[in-house]
């Protein structure tokens, strides 16, 4: 009877632990502000709030004002704003393996120390691998660089194939042309290893196997959705006056045309869409609203279809 209580018990002490282990592969969001999303398609992208997990393989997105910092166990990444970056993690415990694939920003990230290499940053211009460190890495349009804190990182350029292990207070800036180091204590090495491809491509490129940066702008308004759902649209004046028009747009919905004779009735702008509002001249076309023009103008009458020529 005790072996069979004792086997139970272990049993349940090792689902209990298993759980915890599963509980804790996973990034949580400890701190986040607004203009913070995730997508796991690539299409459809979600705010991203304090105390949320974020899904393996999801791409962050951090618009203007967006921070972020996620925490798993003794690891932490910080997200600045303007920042498009994915989380991959393979295997768990000690043969667990993290990948994170930074496409533009800036994340600091310090790692858990391990015997081994577990940590890599891929950029379009470099890769960074950790064994335990704290680290920042900034990725422009044509440049990426890591600043080291705490630790050792080995540096990679893909395009000319030169390596450095940088230590703390040292630096490297990697461009498509090459490498350049620096260090507080001393310049570190390079050395050189065949060319490779990078797995993102610079924000402006195209790649299928990555978020276009189309995406990233959508990741980062996904977040303000609540600043666009009313307030800045103008019913008159220089935005449209409702229907399809934009929230601010730039036509006059009655504008600086003359009312009579040879003027426009309303400027050049829109009412409402892409059309022109109506009445006897364009609302916001070019036709004349009285005189010597038409009266219905050139115009779109409403929508993107044509209106009908007045004598």
């Amino acid at each position: 009877m005790r072996f069979i209580v004792s086997t139970i018990l272990c049993l349940f002490l090792t689902c209990l632990a298993g759980a915890a282990s599963a509980a804790g592969e996973a990034w949580t969001a400890a701190k986040a502000t607004a203009q913070v999303a995730y997508t796991v398609d690539k299409k459809t992208w979600i705010p991203l709030q304090k105390g949320m997990e974020v899904p393996n393989k999801a791409w962050i997105s951090t618009g203007p004002r967006g921070r972020l910092q996620l925490v798993r166990g003794k690891e932490s990444i910080a997200f600045q704003p303007n920042t498009l970056a994915a989380i991959i993690t393979r295997g768990q415990d000690m043969s667990r393996k993290t990948e994170v694939v930074q496409q533009v920003g800036e994340i600091s990230l310090e790692i858990e120390k391990r015997q081994r290499p577990h940590t890599t940053v891929q950029t379009p211009f470099l890769a960074a691998v950790v064994k335990g460190t704290q680290f920042t890495v900034k990725v422009g349009k044509t440049n990426a660089a890591v600043a080291v804190d705490r630790g050792l990182v080995q540096v990679t350029s893909f395009s000319t194939g030169e390596r450095s292990d940088l230590g703390a207070g040292q630096g490297a800036q990697v461009t498509s042309s090459g490498m350049t180091v620096a260090g507080l204590s001393g310049k570190p090495q390079i050395t050189r290893v065949a060319p490779s491809n990078a797995k993102v491509p610079a924000a402006g490129a195209v790649n299928k196997a990555t978020s276009r940066p189309e995406e990233a702008k959508g990741a980062m308004g996904a977040s303000k959705s609540k600043d666009t759902a009313g307030g800045n649209r103008d019913t008159g004046g220089n935005a449209s006056a409702g229907g399809n028009g934009n929230s601010g747009g730039n036509g006059n919905a009655g504008g600086n045309g003359n009312a009579g004779g040879n003027g426009n009735a309303g400027g050049n702008g829109n009412a409402g869409g892409n059309g022109n509002g109506g009445g006897n001249g364009n609302a916001g076309g070019n036709g004349n609203a009285g005189g010597n023009g038409n009266g219905g103008g050139n115009g779109n009458a409403g929508g993107n279809g044509r209106g009908r020529n007045g004598d």
